[in-house]
């Protein structure tokens, strides 16, 4: 269909010399064999080659859809008009020849970025005059940098990045005026940092990490009042920190980790009034942490500002995702959730809000201190609490005291590593103070005493937080201390000591008496009054107790050895139904490896069978540590779990056809189990390619009743629960076919107004919308913006992501701009996917509230099947799903050209 619109789109211009072009023929079954045209083995058109073909038009501005393309051959006509931007979406682009032509304009950027060039960069670029932007990298060149480069006198943007230039760095790379970014990492350059980068007057971001530099850091680079950048790290440097790098007040970054540094933090850092990422971690730095260090990045709004005034559009040369990755602390929360979502469009509107200072999401601010692994000593300043935090990694240094208490008010503060230092006396109480902590850790700290706190954030972090801390003593049960013993005891002696000792011995001892005396009438209730030996778990495996129960939720209870899980079942008033934990083993033969029937990031599912014939779905997760207040006996992860499953059990008692149902869920040592009815044909993911078993009415029939699940969440649920998680393997088809959503009972409330229902993101790449980018709360119009992904999914037989870099709805907004190209009704169920992709348009917008909700979807999605006559769902099981009115190639034949 692509090239069929460029026969057009020639014609027009060409009436009447044309070339090999003329011959293409729309009733061919395949464009492989047209003059002109390659392929690949697959069938997918990789070469479109009309040098000297009479062309006189402009040049076509859709080759992109050509998603194959590696060679595109133009030269030798009189083509017009000036270079289409469409070109550089050629992501596979390899050749291009637009030699011998009339082409006219002004060519300021030129992207070569992800390719496999080699060799010297052409010296031929140096011709383009009016170039603004060079990116050359991630290709494979290794010659010098030819000096006609210079003549491209408004050069802003110069991307050499992950190449294979090596040896001393040119002088060249000192000449440009006007350059503003200079990114040079991933090289081989050696030898000393080139002092004539500092006077190029225009520059803000200098990249030079992961080379071979060696020697000093030149104190000239404190001259670059301009730099925003620093990033020197995985170098060999060596040498002290220059006090002059104090400097620079519009440095918002300075990244010099992985390095041989040595001597002290120098002071004169705290004058870096707009720094917000320091990371000096691996280095041998020592001496104290300078408390002129709590200054940095007081002001940075001046340089905020001056880039929102400079910087037009989005910042230049943010669309290098790999760059931005590595910049981007990914194992830390919230930063590990905008890692997931970076495409080439998220990386460049978040580095262009990195730079202008806007919020990314509900963070006000992104700074981090890294200062890790040193031999850093002395106290930690008190003074470091005024800064507005994120992320302090001190870790693996010498430093020694108390923890101050005013690093309680890093109210920001998301990450606090303080392991393996030599910090004394107790944990300051002010720490319970810290409301956004994730990750606390004071391992190997052996001089670190008394009580783990049980407040706040505090009680939400396990003893892996706490290794190699012998002195530090955890709550009981009663809440009470468990202070380790004491030295030799002041005042009372020796004798109070044995007297506390006895004291606790007879506690203990009374303790265990009783213990023993209510797990034994306990059996004897469970058991009846003719048992006299305990079962052991081979036994409770065999029989099962089945107990009836009128509640919402049942509950039963087992505690020996394998099977100690409480099962709250959601079977209330189906008795002869009801299961235990031992049925759950039984089942599964207690998880054997031959019982998986898949697996992903929430866990592995078991395939298993009940006593009562029936066969279900097990999935095994890790259970989640939460926060809060407890119901007695349990525990944070257990009280956030049984939120969760209050909420579908919830859904689940209104019920509905298009949710998987879920029978019961159990909490078992360090393992949460959800258990599902089986859903026979497999996930909608495993057929969603396959045009052959998954036709087009079973298509639009999946689309159907996964709306109507997502309306019933939304709009029938009260409150209204949010899915968070829509995507193709979280809909399974059931034995006739039919869509059913499942993992609806991992999704939240909306507006339940209790602290233990959470509305944060959870998603998968390329089904989260894109305000998830800027904030952290998930919302119906998040769910309604995966469907319209999942709707295109089932449309075009395309995945949402196929490794390339552009997402599937972004390629359909393409497609759709160039209006479709489809004659819809020339092939059955054409029209009707053409209408399915079109609702996911509409689902998919950027702005929430230009999204329909889904009871709107539903509507739209029913009257397509009333076109249809009818409803698409039918009744054919799904084991043997054949289109019976489509071939693969039919439907799937329109999308070929664009997909």
């Amino acid at each position: 269909e692509v090239l069929l619109a460029l026969k057009d789109h020639l014609e027009a211009d060409n009436p009447i010399y044309r070339g090999a072009y003329a011959r293409w023929n729309a009733s061919d079954s395949s464009p492989c064999n047209w003059p002109g045209i390659t392929c690949t083995g697959a069938g997918r058109v990789d070469g479109v080659y009309l040098a000297e073909s009479n062309i006189s038009s402009e040049i076509f501005s859709n080759f992109s859809l050509l998603t194959e393309l590696t060679h595109l051959d133009l030269s030798a006509n009189t083509i017009r008009g000036s270079v289409p931007a469409d070109l550089n979406r050629c992501s596979r682009l390899e050749y291009l020849n637009l030699s011998s032509n009339i082409i006219a304009g002004e060519l300021t950027s030129l992207n070569l970025w992800g390719n496999a060039f080699t060799g010297a960069v052409p010296s031929g670029i140096g011709s383009l005059s009016e170039l603004s932007a060079l990116n050359l990298g991630n290709n494979s060149f290794d010659r010098n940098i030819p000096e006609e480069l210079l003549n491209c006198s408004n050069l802003v943007f110069l991307d050499f990045s992950n190449n294979s230039f090596g040896g001393d760095i040119q002088e060249i790379f000192g000449r440009f005026a006007t350059l503003n970014y200079l990114i040079l990492h991933g090289n081989h350059f050696s030898g000393n940092l080139l002092v004539e980068i500092t006077t190029m007057p225009k520059l803000k971001i200098l990249i030079l990490a992961y080379n071979g530099f060696s020697g000093l850091i030149p104190p000239e680079f404190g001259r670059m009042a301009g730099l925003q950048l620093l990033d020197l790290s995985h170098n060999n440097l060596t040498g002290s920190i220059p006090p002059a790098i104090g400097n620079l007040t519009s440095l918002l970054w300075l990244m010099l980790a992985k390095n041989d540094l040595t001597g002290e933090i120098p002071p004169e850092i705290g004058n870096c009034s707009s720094l917000l990422w320091l990371n000096l971690a691996n280095n041998r730095l020592s001496g104290g942490i300078p408390p002129e260090l709590s200054a940095i990045g007081r002001n940075p709004a001046p340089t905020f500002e001056a880039n929102r005034r400079e910087i037009r559009g989005v910042a230049p040369g943010s669309g290098d995702c790999p760059t931005m990755k590595r910049w981007i602390p990914a194992s830390y929360p919230p930063f590990n959730f905008i890692y997931t979502l970076m495409t080439r469009q998220t990386c460049r509107t978040t580095w262009d809000r990195l730079l202008k200072g806007y919020e990314i999401g509900r963070m006000r601010n992104l700074s981090l201190i890294h200062l890790d692994a040193n031999q850093l000593s002395g106290r930690l300043p008190p003074e470091i609490g005024g800064l507005p935090l994120v992320i302090l990694n001190i870790s693996d240094n010498r430093l020694s005291g108390e923890i101050p208490t005013e690093i309680g008010g890093l109210r920001c503060l998301s990450s606090l590593d303080l392991s393996r230092n030599n910090f004394s006396g107790e944990l300051p109480p002010s720490l319970c103070g810290l409301s956004e902590l994730n990750k606390f850790n004071v391992s190997y700290n052996p001089l670190l005493s008394g009580t783990v706190p049980v407040t706040g954030q505090m009680a939400t972090f396990d003893r892996d937080s706490f290794l190699g801390d012998p002195l530090i003593g955890f709550p009981s049960l009663s809440g009470r201390g468990a202070r380790p013993p004491s030295g030799d005891g002041g005042a009372s002696g020796g004798h109070g000591r044995w007297t506390t000792v006895a004291f606790w011995v007879l506690i203990a001892l009374t303790s265990i008496f009783v213990a023993c005396g209510v797990l034994s009438i306990a059996a004897f209730r469970l058991r009846g009054p003719h048992s006299a030996v305990e079962p052991d778990p081979e036994e409770l495996l065999r029989d099962g107790v089945k107990r009836r129960s009128d509640a919402a939720m049942s509950v039963y209870s087992s505690s020996s050895d394998g099977v100690g899980g409480r099962v709250f079942r959601l079977d209330s008033g189906e008795a002869e139904l009801a299961f235990t934990y031992g049925d759950i083993l039984a089942a599964t033969g207690k998880f054997d490896e031959r019982s998986v029937v898949g697996r992903g990031g929430c866990g592995v599912v078991y395939r298993g069978v009940l006593q009562d014939g029936r066969c279900v779905a097990v999935k095994k997760m890790q259970r989640r540590m939460g926060k809060g207040e407890l119901r007695e006996g349990e525990d944070a992860g257990e009280r956030e779990f049984r939120a969760e499953m209050e909420v579908m059990a919830g859904a689940r008692g209104r019920g509905h056809p298009n949710l998987v149902r879920l029978y019961g869920w159990c909490l078992a040592g360090e393992a949460a189990l959800l258990v599902y009815e089986y859903m026979e044909g497999g996930s909608l993911e495993e057929v969603i390619e396959d045009w052959g078993r998954f036709g087009w009415q079973r298509r639009l029939g999946a689309a159907t009743g996964v709306a109507r699940a997502l309306a019933f969440l939304h709009h029938d649920c009260v409150p209204a629960v949010v899915h968070r998680d829509v995507k193709a393997s979280n809909v399974m088809l059931d034995a006739w076919g039919r869509a059913r959503v499942t993992d609806f009972g991992l999704a939240r409330s909306v507006g339940a107004g209790e602290s233990h229902v959470s509305t944060v993101v959870a998603g998968t790449v390329g089904y989260v919308a894109p305000e998830y980018g800027q904030t952290w709360r998930a919302t119906t119009r998040g769910d309604v913006y995966s469907y319209g992904v999942l709707a295109m999914e089932m449309a075009t037989g395309r995945r949402v992501v196929d490794g390339g870099e552009e997402c599937l709805v972004e390629r359909v907004r393409r497609a759709a701009e160039a209006e479709w190209g489809l004659r819809a009704g020339e092939e059955e169920g054409a029209a009707e996917m053409l209408a399915l992709l079109t609702v996911g348009l509409r689902c998919t917008a950027d702005a929430p509230h230009a999204r329909p909700d889904m009871m709107e979807v539903l509507a739209e999605l029913l009257s397509i099947a009333d076109r249809n006559g009818g409803t698409s769902e039918t009744n054919t099981p799904c084991w043997s799903l054949q289109s019976h009115s489509t071939s693969p190639s039919s439907v799937q034949s329109y999308w070929e050209g664009y997909f």
